[in-house]
């Protein structure tokens, strides 16, 4: 019944596994390092043709186990058997890591209606953004699209259904021939298998199997008030965030991880499990539908890989199209682009924290090629619905061969100069063209030619080299002001909270943009020695610390030489009230609370050459709290521009340097200043970005013109041909170059 399945009968069982090896997480299959290259097409059956010319044999199918759940008493597996039989007669030596939705059908749903999740605001029908019409994949049975009614995680009898469910589906691949080309799962939960819980965008789930595990649920008064402007006082509104930690911890976390002990006892510890999470840049419905438990997530070790999309963040200005990415502050400060030739591709996750727990990372590849025509109406202004869903989903950026070319040296030339893994996601079969978005030869030279680089990666150490270190924490955000309490931000901002769209999602731009390698990482995973490898540390959204952690973090502190900056309310928060006391003690500055609404904009007051001497930055819109530094002991680099007194400013302590600053985002000037005053080695003389590990580099210009490039050794840059450490460089915007340690 299955030909292809069959010729497999008689190889042994292979034997994936990912180690950490010179200092990165890689893939192995029977004992051999693999480059982890995947793909995915909507028509990945005709696609996988392609993707076998350029070298490319693990795919990721997606699989919907809906499809399979004909009735209460039956599981029929035939769907998926095929798809696996004809994706092999495609390619026989094809491997699988297949993404599996944990998804019910809609007899269960209607057989169950006491288990669906029930939201605190009205779900209004009429709603676009996420919520359309169901499109049916003929391959893998998965459904694209979100509907009004799904299971609530709480709900004991979903859990107890499709445990039985998902086990007797692995089960029954571990029994089958297909276990010497099966690698492992990515299980998907949640809104587009993201562990968004369903419905996020209508505050759920007071259903009565939430109420019955937490008790009183916050409703949307609760959930969209903060009693401090931006902030929530822990004394006062300890329900809330008891309730986003039982949601997050509990519910989402606890869940991920029994399905993946599933997988691990099904298959006796031979699969691998992953799953996509840890977006804490551009994290969506950031309270209900955030990944804000990653540390339980990363110290699971029945969990090998984490994946997630890189930026799709749109542009902000307002004459741009939907589909452009060119991002500014709101006093026109140039911040940088996420996608299009010359952005940054900028991962969403902290892959410095990743690799720390052994975490391969993959990151999910989807822009289209020039072979998909741009959006466009009659009148020039927009796209179809479906054009805005599939189709620009990563996002347009150009429609030439050299455009295409250019992002895929960027977006496969960070993956492999970071030591990660990535897959291609072709939405082209679904589309207007109907063919693959890597169907024609010159897009396949250019991905076969980082399948062949990928090979050399064995030989390659991909240690970090990076003297600049941007940390985050996700506990934060249970005590920040909900995210619909905004009014949408421009162009693509609706699902966003004020500190992921200013301080992090928009500060990642001119991150992104330092002409310096940066790392990325949980501040539960800073060490002592960080202090001292890093020389530029940015501490960009650490407003809570406990007691101890403060003393803790002051005593790594200590005679580090490094240079901190504290952005806007570090320690502020502790776990039982609003602390200033504890934010000095963190910081070492004397401040004084603003409680009068006022703009988030600094004018910079830096005695430096390079800097513009009347730079503004920040957001304009009235906020509190804000701090003011009171503190003869400092020196001020910035002041609140409605005059209330400073809000830049740098003191030493303690053998380091604290730098508070109260906004954000920092334009690249401010950080390339600070990265100076760090004694940070720039690598461009250009605003450039800049992914590189101890063995390999990659650099894209961010404008035409001349740069110099200075790298920490000599290397081969694979394009130019030459091996230097010192590079004069005249190039295009946009341009991609690869160097490789000699």
């Amino acid at each position: 019944m299955y030909p292809a399945i069959n010729k497999l009968a008689n190889e042994e069982k292979v034997k994936p596994d990912v180690t950490t090896n010179r200092d990165v997480p890689r893939l192995y299959i029977n004992n051999e390092e693999v480059y982890p290259l995947l793909a995915w097409s909507w028509g990945l059956i005709d696609s996988t043709k392609y993707f076998r010319q350029a070298g490319i044999h693990i795919l990721h199918p997606i699989i919907g186990l809906n499809a399979a759940w004909h009735n209460p008493d039956k599981f029929d597996w035939t769907i998926f058997e095929t798809l696996f039989d004809n994706l092999l007669a495609e390619n026989p030596d094809a491997y699988f890591l297949p993404r599996v939705l944990l998804d019910v059908p809609d007899w269960w749903k209607r057989q169950h209606p006491a288990e669906l999740i029930e939201c605190a605001l009205p779900i209004d029908p009429d709603d676009k953004r996420q919520y359309r019409p169901v499109r049916r994949s003929q391959e893998g049975g998965w459904n694209w699209g979100i509907q009004f009614t799904e299971p609530s995680l709480a709900s004991d009898v979903w859990q107890k259904d499709m445990q039985i469910l998902f086990r007797s589906f692995v089960k029954h691949f571990e029994e089958s021939p297909l276990t010497s080309r099966l690698l492992g799962y990515q299980i998907g939960g949640g809104i587009y298998g993201e562990w968004h819980y369903f419905l996020s965008e209508f505050l759920p789930d007071i259903s009565e199997p939430v109420r019955k595990k937490f008790g009183t649920v916050p409703g949307k008064e609760e959930r969209l008030h903060s009693e401090f402007g931006l902030l929530r006082d822990p004394s006062k509104e300890k329900n809330v965030i008891d309730y986003f930690r039982f949601l997050h911890e509990d519910l989402i976390a606890e869940t991920l991880i029994r399905f993946a002990g599933i997988v691990k006892e099904e298959s006796s510890g031979r699969l691998l499990c992953g799953s996509f999470y840890g977006y804490q840049l551009e994290n969506v419905w950031m309270q209900e539908g955030g990944h804000l438990a990653p540390e339980k997530i990363l110290k699971c070790a029945d969990i090998d890989f984490i994946a997630g999309p890189y930026s799709y963040q749109t542009t902000n200005i307002e004459e741009r199209n939907w589909w452009e990415h060119d991002i500014v502050d709101d006093v026109g400060n140039y911040l940088g682009r996420t996608r299009g030739v010359g952005g940054d591709a900028g991962y969403r996750v902290l892959l410095e924290s990743l690799k720390r727990h052994g975490k391969l990372y993959f990151v999910e590849i989807d822009p289209n090629t020039y072979l998909e025509p741009p959006p466009e109406e009659p009148d020039g202004s927009a796209g179809t619905d479906v054009e805005k869903e599939l189709c620009m989903v990563g996002g347009i950026g150009t429609t030439t061969f050299e455009g295409t070319k250019h992002i895929l040296q960027r977006d496969l030339g960070r993956m492999f100069v970071s030591g990660n893994g990535g897959w291609l996601f072709d939405f082209g079969p679904v589309l207007r063209t109907g063919k693959s978005w890597y169907a024609d030869n010159p897009i396949i030279d250019i991905v076969q030619q980082f399948t062949v680089l990928g090979n050399t990666r064995k030989q390659l150490s991909l240690h970090s080299c990076a003297q600049i270190a941007a940390v985050y924490d996700a506990r934060t955000m249970f005590h920040t002001r909900h995210w619909r309490s905004e009014a949408p931000f421009p162009q693509g901002g609706a699902s966003l909270d004020y500190f992921t769209y200013r301080f992090m999602d928009s500060q990642a731009r001119s991150l992104h943009r330092i002409g310096a390698p940066v790392d990325y990482l949980y501040r539960f995973d800073i060490q002592p020695d960080d202090f001292e490898r890093y020389k530029l540390v940015l501490m960009v959204n650490t407003f809570y610390f406990t007691s101890s952690e403060i003393q803790a973090m002051r005593e790594m502190l200590k005679n580090s030489g490094a240079v901190v900056v504290w952005y806007y309310a570090p320690g502020f928060i502790s776990p039982e009230k609003l602390d200033l006391k504890q934010m000095e003690l963190l910081t070492g500055f004397k401040f004084r609370t603003e409680t009068k609404p006022g703009p988030m904009t600094i004018k910079a007051n830096i005695k430096d050459d390079t800097l513009r001497t009347t730079l503004l930055f920040g957001s304009k819109d009235p906020q509190y709290p804000r701090f003011i530094i009171e503190d003869d002991n400092a020196t001020p680099l910035g002041y609140w521009t409605d005059g209330i007194g400073i809000a830049f400013a740098l003191k030493p302590v303690d053998g380091w340097t604290s730098i508070y600053v109260g906004t954000a985002p920092l334009p690249v000037e401010i950080l390339r200043w600070l990265a100076t005053f760090a004694s940070v080695e720039l690598w461009s003389s250009s605003p450039d970005i800049i992914a590189a590990s101890e063995d390999a580099a990659m650099l894209v210009s961010t404008s035409s013109g001349k740069r110099t490039i200075q790298l920490p050794k000599t290397m081969h840059a694979i394009y130019s041909g030459k091996s230097n450490r010192i590079f004069e460089i005249e190039s295009n915007e946009g341009d991609v170059e690869i160097f490789i340690a000699t």
